[in-house]
């Protein structure tokens, strides 16, 4: 089962709330958060850790203002991520549970007996698994041997990666391994980023327009496919991409990052200007200066949600150190509100059922 953090029920929130990322923290009981998804995690079953996560949040009154609205879209959010769906109607029947869940007049079995006869399992195809299982294994597998790249250089590149730009650095290896390269560019690097598909780098390069298919058309003109069939095991970078990861390193010192992100080596790669990534980029119609500037504002937005959430919770800090995420949860919160799409088909959906069934959504 997968589960929740502070920052997707803060995401939620702001979304329901329909408010900024500060409101959204001061509008929230993180305490009651926290107690509720960490009883969600003593549970069997998503019906059930659903049942859980419903009733706390509504009995904790966790958020000021609309506290159901947003409890339910939170239980929705936690249905999807473990490939499910959950029918609101009749939409009656659920408001009558919120209203003895409130009034604490309902036990655990009977809210997961209602939530399970309500939920429809979506579930992942078997190939989608599968790719989803490979690249975590890989990300597991091969970065210690890309270490060996910077053997002699004084520094081992990737402990500073995080975990998105690792997960496109592995990508980049496969990109390179799939179009039959015997080494990693820094077109395979932009396939990476592109690829692995996570954060805000993503979303800014699809708002433009640039997707991997076209991408990888564009290499094979550039450079044409490999005469051989690329073998197993660690590929190298060339120099260009190696130099385009230590620019990207420097770019996320430069920015005052505490790890190198996907955002910085989308910059290097833009920076370098005469590299195939930059070639495609400019091909594509991405104007270079542009897509610069759009990162950088991303950058600086999150940056600045980080320091709001340093503010709000400076009198908690002791309560947060030790969940280790006290100086990320705004950018975590960002990152997620960047990406929710589905999230927000879903509140939408459920503020319109409850309209049709003359419930204020807002109560």
């Amino acid at each position: 089962m997968r589960y929740l953090g502070v920052y997707d029920v803060l995401a939620v929130a702001a979304r329901v709330l329909r408010c900024d990322s500060e409101d959204a923290v001061r509008r929230t009981d993180l305490d009651a958060v926290e107690r509720a998804l960490a009883d969600v995690r003593r549970t069997s079953g998503l019906a059930e850790a659903a049942g859980v996560l419903l009733s706390g949040l509504i009995r904790a009154r966790a958020f000021s203002g609309a506290n159901r609205t947003v409890a339910v879209a939170v239980v929705l959010q936690f249905v999807t991520l473990n490939q499910a769906d959950l029918r609101l109607e009749p939409v009656d029947e659920l408001d009558d549970l919120l209203d003895r869940i409130a009034a604490d007049e309902t036990n655990r079995h009977e809210v997961a007996g209602f939530i399970q006869d309500r939920l429809e399992h979506l579930g992942m195809t078997a190939a989608e698994l599968h790719e989803q299982l490979r690249l975590d294994l890989l990300l597991e597998d091969e970065i210690p041997a890309l270490h060996t790249d910077w053997q002699g250089m004084g520094e081992r590149m990737f402990e500073h990666f995080n975990a998105e730009a690792r997960r496109a650095v592995v990508v980049a290896q496969e990109a390179a391994r799939s179009l039959d390269h015997t080494f990693i560019g820094t077109e395979h690097l932009l396939l990476g980023l592109i690829e692995a598909g996570q954060g805000g780098v993503a979303k800014i390069l699809s708002d433009k327009g640039i997707a991997a298919p076209a991408v990888r058309d564009l290499v094979l003109e550039i450079i044409g496919r490999g005469e051989h069939k690329a073998p197993g095991g660690h590929i190298p970078f060339t120099p260009r991409a190696k130099h385009a990861l230590e620019q990207a390193y420097k770019e996320s010192r430069r920015l005052g990052a505490e790890q190198l992100g996907p955002e910085h080596l989308l910059l290097a790669l833009i920076h370098d200007g005469e590299g195939v990534a930059a070639q495609v980029l400019t091909r594509l119609g991405g104007k270079l200066d542009e897509l610069c500037e759009r990162i950088e504002q991303w950058i600086d937005r999150r940056q600045r949600a980080e320091s709001v959430v340093a503010d709000v919770l400076d009198d908690t800090a002791a309560n947060w150190a030790s969940f280790g995420r006290r100086h990320h949860l705004i950018a975590e919160l960002n990152a997620v509100l960047d990406e929710n799409e589905r999230l927000h088909e879903q509140v939408a959906r459920l503020r319109d059922l409850l309209r049709k069934h003359a419930i204020d959504p807002d109560s």
